[in-house]
C-alpha cells in the first residue's frame, strides 16, 4: 500500500542479538578512540550505531530493547573503560534517554514519511462533488 524503501524488518529476538554485537564492536572501537573528555562524541557514535541497527526493528518494542543494551556497550567499554559498568546518577540517566531516543528515531522517521505519503495521495484525490448520470427511465438498470 505505501511505497516504503526501509529494508525488511527482523523479529525482535533476532534484533537483540545483532544489536548485542553492533553495540559491542562500536563500544570498543568509539572507546579506543575517544577520550574520557570528548565523552559526547562517542555518545554521539554510538547513537548513530545504535540507530542504524534500530531501523531493522518492527516497532517502539524493538527500540525499549536495543537502547538498554547500547547503554550497557557504552557504559562498560566508553565511559568506565575495561567492561567495568558504573552508575553516575542522572548523567546515566541522560545517555540513557539519548539511546532511546536514537533507537526510536528510524522509527519516527518511518511514521513521517507514511504521514506524508498518504497526505500527498490524498491532495491528488479529487475532492469534487460527484453525481452520477442517471439511466433512462426505462433502461434495465433503473431502480424505478
Amino acid at each position: 500500500m505505501f511505497e516504503d524503501s526501509t529494508p525488511a524488518s527482523m523479529p525482535t529476538p533476532l534484533l537483540f542479538v545483532v544489536a548485542f554485537g553492533v553495540a559491542a564492536v562500536a563500544s570498543v572501537v568509539v572507546g579506543a578512540l575517544a577520550t574520557p573528555k570528548h565523552a559526547v562524541v562517542g555518545l554521539v557514535l554510538v547513537g548513530v550505531a545504535c540507530a542504524a541497527v534500530a531501523r531493522r526493528g518492527r516497532n517502539l518494542g524493538a527500540a525499549l530493547v536495543i537502547a538498554p543494551v547500547f547503554w550497557l556497550c557504552y557504559d562498560g567499554f566508553v565511559e568506565h573503560r575495561d567492561g567495568v559498568l558504573g552508575w553516575g546518577g542522572w548523567t546515566e540517566t541522560w545517555r540513557l534517554a539519548v539511546l532511546l531516543a536514537a533507537a526510536a528515531l528510524p522509527l519516527l522517521v518511518r511514521g513521517v514519511r507514511r504521514l506524508w505519503s498518504a497526505r500527498t495521495r490524498f491532495r491528488r484525490g479529487s475532492l469534487e462533488w460527484f453525481e452520477p448520470e442517471m439511466p433512462e427511465r426505462g433502461h434495465p438498470s433503473a431502480w424505478n
